[in-house]
């Protein structure tokens, strides 16, 4: 089976097998999804998907509720339902509207109510105790997912799905953890399954489309259904037009879209222990699905691969794969798709690091679609590292002569020094960014140091991406200190214990952690927060709290280093109780803070009109600022 091969669901055409997947936006205003979801979900099929599944966390009924999510069961909201369909329909694609009823996976906050649950046991990330459903609530939820089934079919949607998978109060039914009752909707797996059954009886009986079950394959929680149960549980259900295959709770979102700290769960393994068994098409995905995992997903027996991130990464992949060009890839980061929107981080909508058009599809056009520069320049980029490369190459595919210049033999700046250990895949953006640029017309000069006095009169702009300086650690403290950057290039001796100071906050300080258990040095990391990396995303921090565990490594959060004598002792003060103590380490490692190196732009900032700077020569940030940074200039000049 091809990925560009024509597909059917219940008598529902495909173009192609490429599946985007639901995937929780924020781009909802007081229950209605807004027009920038339109356009987010509409940008996905002009892209190249075969077939839209979404909006994620559709609502079928008032007793769950949240500032995510659309109120589908609500009439007034078909009129903008449509609006959703009919721009998805517009770009190329068929569109499956997912419904849901997040159960105890959800707090009752925003309405101020309790929650509902198969049984008083509380998910691991709400911990609200649901209120038993009652036969009556089960009827009532039954009846809105058909209401809410309708209600798209109203609004142009071609089929509908079933979410049994995290935030699911149907699969939460199914679950021995989750649901303890002892009637007909409880006990065996028979009554285990029977409201997902009914549900889907009900649905198919109401709604002229494909009817689909969106199905956890593993809870991935303790006492929850395993992989090994996934055969026997997918047996007991039926009624459904496809499968769609996916793992986890809410509860293990860091897991369920594995990124750069976690190991992936063994999903394709479960898939095709499902597969065979199912007399309908399977739809299947991995934690991260690349381009790369379709042919084996093909080969457990999936007929519909699914991706969710790499669509964010570059919404164009799938068109750009049929047409055998290049699409950037997802570096697996979390920290603008799942840490903005889950972490209501980011301005709280879904984001991606290396493709600041997702999520502001309204505002910013396809790169395809911007015009060319008004007036061709020469431009001058001093500084290869993200923001210059995103800059250059959109500034030379709009018409602009553009010559970048690198101190470093290399290109990517800081991102071959991160680009190690857990952080593997942030090689893939560095390798993304330098192809754009050579496959495009820009002059790359590496191994050039530029100054104020090199930069040419007859430069039309010049763009200042020199990034950031590594903070200097030893002045702070009277004793020796190594600086963590000079750990993760590997041009410091360790001795055979480390003491590694947080002052960076981020995942710095966990690489650097790791970098020293690899190097042989017993370790204690202390931090002035609860523990070290504190502003770590959310679902890449237990990766690697895990990895950092289990190479020894001690966390003393609520600490600071007071002193460091010239002997080597520390002082530790406790940051809550004023208690002093003290270490004798072979090595003192601080990870501290990065300054912007804006020497050259303020230089040139006095000598000329023309002069901008991008990315960390502004203000050391995350790497998703280099990136909007660039493009936004660019797309501008």
């Amino acid at each position: 089976m091809d990925l560009f091969e024509a597909g059917e669901l219940a008598g529902l055409s495909v173009s192609n097998r490429g599946v985007f997947r639901p995937v929780r936006t924020r781009l909802v205003d007081e229950g209605h999804p807004t027009e920038a979801l339109q356009a987010h979900l509409a940008a996905r099929a002009a892209g190249g998907a075969g077939l839209v599944v979404g909006p994620a966390h559709m609502l079928v009924h008032p007793s769950a509720s949240g500032p995510a999510y659309i109120d589908a069961y609500r009439d007034d909201v078909t009129e903008s339902l449509a609006g959703v369909a009919d721009a998805v329909h517009d770009a190329g694609a068929p569109i499956i509207g997912q419904l849901t009823h997040p159960g105890s996976e959800e707090t009752g906050d925003w309405e101020m109510r309790e929650q509902l649950g198969p049984s008083p046991a509380p998910s691991d990330v709400a911990y609200e105790m649901p209120k038993t459903t009652t036969q009556a609530e089960i009827a009532n939820v039954r009846e809105g997912f058909v209401g809410t089934a309708r209600n798209l079919d109203r609004a142009g949607f071609d089929g509908v799905e079933l979410a049994a998978g995290p935030f699911s109060l149907l699969r939460q039914f199914l679950s021995p953890r989750f649901n303890v009752r002892d009637d007909e909707y409880g006990g065996d797996l028979a009554g285990r399954s029977r409201f997902i059954n009914e549900t889907l009886a009900a649905v198919t009986d109401a709604v002229p489309g494909p009817v689909g079950l969106h199905l956890s394959l593993s809870e991935l929680v303790y006492g929850g259904y395993g992989f090994e149960d996934a055969p026997e549980l997918v047996g007991a259900l039926d009624g459904f037009d496809y499968l769609s295959c996916t793992v986890g709770t809410r509860s293990t979102f860091n897991r369920t879209h594995a990124g750069v700290a976690d190991q992936e769960p063994p999903l394709l393994d479960a898939i095709e222990s499902v597969a065979g068994g199912v007399d309908a098409p399977v739809m299947g995905r991995l934690p991260f699905t690349s381009l790369a995992d379709a042919e084996e997903l093909f080969a457990a027996g999936v007929e519909f691969v699914c991706f969710t991130r790499q669509l964010l990464a570059d919404e164009s992949t799938l068109a750009a794969a049929r047409d055998g060009k290049a699409h950037d890839r997802c570096i697996q980061c979390n920290q603008k798709c799942l840490e903005g929107v889950y972490g209501h981080a980011h301005g709280g909508r879904v984001e991606c690091v290396v493709n600041p058009r997702t999520g502001r599809e309204l505002e910013l056009p396809p790169l395809s679609d911007v015009e060319p520069g008004a007036i061709p320049r020469d431009v001058l980029v001093v500084g290869g590292g993200p923001a210059g490369l995103r800059f250059g190459a959109i500034a030379d595919a709009r018409g602009h002569d553009v010559t970048l210049r690198e101190a470093a033999d290399e290109l990517g700046g800081q991102l071959p020094l991160a680009a190690q250990g857990l952080l593997a895949p942030l090689e893939r953006a560095r390798e993304d960014l330098e192809r754009a640029v050579r496959d495009g017309g820009v002059t790359v000069e590496t191994g050039v140091e530029v100054r104020a006095d090199d930069v040419e009169d007859d430069w039309d702009v010049v763009v200042v991406a020199t990034g950031a300086t590594r903070p200097d650690v030893s002045d702070e403290f009277e004793g020796p200190v190594v600086n963590a950057f000079d750990i993760l290039d590997g041009t410091a001796d360790v001795g055979e214990s480390a003491l590694l100071f947080d002052e960076n906050r981020w995942v710095i300080t966990m690489q650097t952690g790791l970098a020293l258990l690899d190097r042989g040095a017993s370790l204690e990391m202390v931090t002035t927060d609860h523990y070290p990396g504190f502003e770590t995303e959310q679902p890449n921090l237990p990766g690697f709290v895990a990895a950092l565990q289990a190479g020894g490594a001690e966390f003393t959060g609520n600490h600071t280093v007071e002193a460091v004598d010239a002997d080597g002792v520390v002082t530790l003060r406790n940051t809550l109780t004023g208690a002093r103590g003290t270490r004798e380490p072979d090595t003192v490692v601080v990870a501290g803070r990065r300054g912007a190196d804006e020497r050259l732009y303020l230089e040139l900032d006095e000598r000329r009109t023309d002069v901008y700077r991008v990315g960390d020569a502004v203000s050391p940030r995350k790497l998703d600022r280099a990136y909007y940074d660039g493009e936004l200039l660019a797309r501008r000049l």
